[in-house]
């Protein structure tokens, strides 16, 4: 049975050769007919791995894909009635493009358009979403227009525009299943003690955002689970950020420090951000520039920024800004940003750490004022603290790690790590003696490895 799907708002008028573009909530993308199947193939290649059978299938074999050739030269699709109970009831839109190539390639293509007519009504502004159903709307006409026909006519910014959607739909079909990751930690994971409830993790090349939340289990150890993973965004010019307003993403260890309400600022930050504590300590030994890095929403206009196109930010969606907002204690979660992220089993942490606890044992150990020597040698002469070297700040360093003998210990909260042109840890503790207002009541420590021996870079208040 062959039937027309009318958008949600949309003035499709009665002649089926013409599709009256500035009708349509989204009239761009009608100028980008015949991309949907770009990047279905795009996809296919993706989850195949073999691109010249994905993109054959895509285009050329039935029943996946029913063409039939008329007298015109043009082509059009045989549609079954669509049964809107099989459409998903989630929120996520990327399940409902993955729920589309999967009926795409079971020949189900009514259920392929009844699904994207539903992602596009729940989700208004997901541009992603509205090129996919435009372009399927387009080839149930008795006439499509074809690709190759308005290829020429693209503007710069239109085809900028084109790239960074083809770009987003192959990050999002690469995701790893969640299922998959259960279990599994990234590689930066050394330590993170019981009161440390969250910890978040970002993988630039996949544009994947990853929550853990932190819970005790029954014989008192903690041990990290992933509650969400969602695409991100990062800096227009990709990562590695070295100076100011240089359009890159920071590439390291950093720390959430204000939480920041979307009331309060402009509709670029969408339902509001966390900032991050850009330049480290490292950053700034390294004489690295700008700041201002957060991780916020996006402008009401569009559900998702492309993957690569903020001023160095990170980006999510509103809806899981708003959710991550609402978390408590989110002050100081350390935010692992890498290029890729290296998972291992959480079990392997014990034994990722174990190589640099003696170092650490020997630092707090001598912290105690009984081996000055010893602890002068745990720290690098390029340490560097507001400015000022080691000399300078030693008499303090020295002064504080005395103790009396029921002085309370510092207590180890986090201990990270992350390698770039050097290998680079830090260490967040509890000084039970001080109050944590403000973070006062913290000590942090960054290290990095010289000649084969861990040495303090930094130390002072988070």
């Amino acid at each position: 049975m062959k039937t027309r799907h009318d958008p949600p708002n949309a003035d499709i008028q009665s002649t089926p050769q013409r599709l009256d573009a500035g009708k349509i909530r989204r009239p761009l993308h009608w100028l980008w007919v015949g991309l949907a199947w770009l990047v279905l193939a795009s996809g296919a290649w993706w989850l195949s791995g073999n691109p010249a059978q994905a993109l054959a299938k895509v285009m050329d074999e039935a029943p996946a894909f029913p063409w039939e050739s008329s007298n015109t030269g043009f082509w059009r699709v045989e549609f079954e009635p669509r049964n809107q109970a099989l459409v998903p009831d989630t929120q996520d839109p990327e399940q409902l493009i993955r729920e589309i190539l999967g009926a795409l390639k079971e020949g189900q293509q009514g259920q392929a358009l009844s699904i994207a007519e539903q992602l596009n009504a729940r989700f208004p502004n997901f541009q992603l979403g509205q090129l996919l159903y435009a372009d399927l709307l387009n080839v149930t006409s008795s006439a499509p227009m074809a690709w190759s026909d308005k290829a020429a006519q693209h503007t710069p910014a239109t085809k900028k525009r084109l790239d960074e959607l083809t770009l987003e739909f192959e990050r999002r079909l690469r995701r790893e299943d969640t299922p998959h990751l259960q279990g599994k930690i990234p590689s930066a994971v050394l330590f993170l003690g019981a009161k440390q409830p969250h910890i978040v993790a970002i993988d630039t090349s996949k544009s994947r955002f990853y929550l853990f939340e932190n819970r005790p289990t029954p014989d008192g150890i903690a041990r990290l689970h992933l509650v969400k993973e969602r695409y991100v965004s990062v800096g227009i010019n990709g990562i590695g950020k070295y100076q100011e307003g240089d359009g890159k993403t920071p590439i390291g260890i950093y720390f959430f420090l204000k939480n920041l309400p979307g009331k309060n600022l402009p509709d670029l930050y969408g339902a509001g951000a966390l900032t991050l504590n850009y330049p480290n300590a490292v950053d700034v030994m390294r004489q690295k520039t700008g700041s201002g890095i957060w991780l916020h929403g996006t402008p009401s206009a569009q559900f998702a920024r492309a993957p690569e196109s903020t001023d160095g930010c990170l980006v999510l969606a509103n809806p899981d800004m708003a959710n991550l907002l609402q978390l408590p204690d989110l002050r100081m979660t350390p935010v692992v940003i890498a290029k890729h992220l290296d998972w291992v089993p959480q079990d392997q942490e014990s034994q990722a750490f174990a190589s640099f606890k003696p170092v650490l044992d020997l630092w707090l150990q001598s912290r105690k004022g009984q081996d000055i020597a010893t602890l002068k040698s745990l720290y690098s002469q390029r340490f560097v603290r507001d400015g000022k070297n080691l000399d300078h700040w030693w008499p303090r360093l020295t002064g504080t790690s005395a103790s009396s003998p029921t002085r309370q210990p510092l207590e180890l909260v986090s201990a990270l790590q992350w390698q770039d042109e050097a290998q680079n840890m830090v260490v967040t503790l509890k000084d039970p003696r001080r109050s944590s207002l403000n973070g006062l009541g913290y000590l942090r420590t960054y290290w990095q490895k010289e000649n084969g021996q861990w040495r303090v870079v930094y130390e002072g208040p988070t």
